[in-house]
């Protein structure tokens, strides 16, 4: 099947979905009630099957930065950034949470900037009940700050497992895999910028997710993010028949989340992403 077809599948599908929904504006609540305003250290139990988190970087990040391709007065507030003194003991607890709450053969995908690195690294290679099975890049289009220095427009994945029974499938529905063999090592995204709408601070583009989903879990798994942000790995796993449960500190996030699930399932987001290849 090529691209076109592919995606006009897909799209079809997300299509279907959302018509035969009323259910979408019924599902709204049960959907947000998924966004828990909660401190990570605070969660337990959650059995999961797959983690996606993107952790603050420590890098002094004000969240409003004018350097992004984007209009800073739609940038919500309340983002917390980790102290540069303090990053270790933070990815340790990040850790600590992600052990205690994967179920046994689960697994973890950890986003990372190039800064601190070494510390999550350092921190996962000593953890004891997780192991390091390797790291990704995915590399997106556009790097903040490079007239006089080299342009660094890539972020690091940690993949960590609980376990050695864990899931894996060779083929997505992405571009990635239609352009020959999957090659996971590098992942070529493009950030998807959205129009009038709320932003959180950081966000991670619709198709980066759905590759990393589609490949990590099978449907009706469970995914969770203790650091969720903007939500979207709730609203990608929901859009691919995950279950997902997740959390964050600020209830603006919650916001941009809301706005989020109205774009995907509301108002056929999927299809122009899809169909501009964001």
């Amino acid at each position: 099947m090529d691209n076109q077809n592919l995606f006009s599948k897909l799209s079809t599908s997300s299509e279907s979905k959302i018509k035969s929904n009323e259910a979408s504006r019924v599902l709204d609540k049960d959907i947000l009630d998924k966004y828990v305003i909660k401190d990570m250290n605070d969660w337990t139990g959650v059995d999961a099957d797959l983690i996606i988190t993107d952790p603050p970087f420590g890098i002094e990040f004000s969240g409003k930065n004018g350097n992004y391709h984007r209009n800073v007065n739609n940038v919500v507030d309340g983002y917390v950034e980790w102290k540069v003194p303090e990053y270790g003991e933070k990815i340790q607890q990040l850790l600590d949470c992600i052990k205690t709450n994967l179920k046994e053969n689960g697994q973890a995908l950890i986003f990372s900037g190039w800064n601190n690195s070494n510390i999550i690294h350092d921190r996962i290679i000593r953890f004891s009940g997780l192991t390091l099975r390797g790291k990704m890049y995915w590399t997106y289009n556009f790097a903040p700050v490079c007239r006089r220095k080299t342009s660094h427009n890539v972020y690091e994945i940690y993949w960590v497992t609980k376990g050695y029974n864990w899931t894996f499938n060779n083929r997505c529905t992405t571009h990635h895999c239609q352009q020959g063999e999957p090659n996971l090592s590098t992942l070529n995204f493009k950030r998807d910028y959205k129009v009038n709408m709320p932003k959180y601070p950081t966000r991670l583009p619709f198709k980066l997710l759905q590759c990393l989903l589609e490949h990590f879990s099978k449907k009706s798994d469970l995914v969770f993010d203790p650091l969720c942000g903007s939500g979207m790995v709730g609203v990608v796993s929901h859009m691919f028949d995950r279950n997902f449960i997740m959390g964050d500190l600020n209830k603006n996030g919650k916001v941009v989340f809301k706005h989020l699930l109205d774009y995907y399932l509301n108002k056929n987001g999927l299809t122009q992403d899809i169909n501009t290849n964001a």
